[in-house]
């Protein structure tokens, strides 16, 4: 693995110094890191685009992203992520259970999805992508998702006064999720 790491490195112009972290830089070599959130983030864009892509040219849109809503609530088991994720199933096993659990109950866009992700070693990331994918969905819509965070409950129309003022600056139609937090400072 090592090997072909560093043959892609080297078709690209690219390669490790002696303590095998260092990539040529202005700095003259400045150490690499680039965390696992990083990382799932920009793993989660790619693949939320071609869902996206795949749903528009189905024109199953709507329904993929309904299901993908629920089917990230189901990913939040532990039991579930524990056989999603885990190590103990091969790919190839993986891929049956992904098939018992979801084949017939998902829409084909949505399950063959789910097997290309599996195929290339990336359940792991799969809530990931779903958000990132619903979070394209609302842009493509011109949604925009808003948290507010207040001390107590807005009052009657209060919660859509401020949607609609946020939407009218932004030109967006705004989904508001209120938080309440009674040890905030109002004022």
């Amino acid at each position: 693995m090592a090997n072909r790491f560093s043959r892609m490195l080297k078709k690209f112009g690219l390669a490790l110094g002696a303590d095998g972290g260092r990539l040529p830089g202005k700095d003259g070599g400045s150490r690499v890191s680039v965390d696992a959130e990083q990382k799932t983030d920009s793993v989660s864009r790619v693949y939320a685009q071609a869902l996206l892509e795949l749903a528009q040219a189905k024109g199953e849109v709507d329904s993929v992203a309904e299901e993908a809503g629920g089917l990230m609530a189901l990913l939040g088991d532990a039991d579930l992520k524990r056989l999603l994720y885990g190590r103990a199933l091969s790919s190839a096993q993986r891929g049956g259970v992904v098939e018992q659990l979801f084949k017939g109950k998902v829409s084909d866009v949505l399950y063959r999805f789910i097997q290309v992700v599996n195929r290339k070693e990336r359940l792991s990331a799969l809530p990931g992508i779903l958000s990132a994918f619903l979070s394209l969905v609302s842009e493509a819509r011109g949604e925009l998702d808003v948290d507010v965070y207040v001390a107590e409950t807005l009052a009657g129309d209060a919660g859509q006064a401020v949607a609609d003022s946020i939407g009218g600056a932004m030109g967006k139609k705004v989904q508001l999720r209120e938080h309440v937090d009674p040890e905030l400072i109002g004022g």
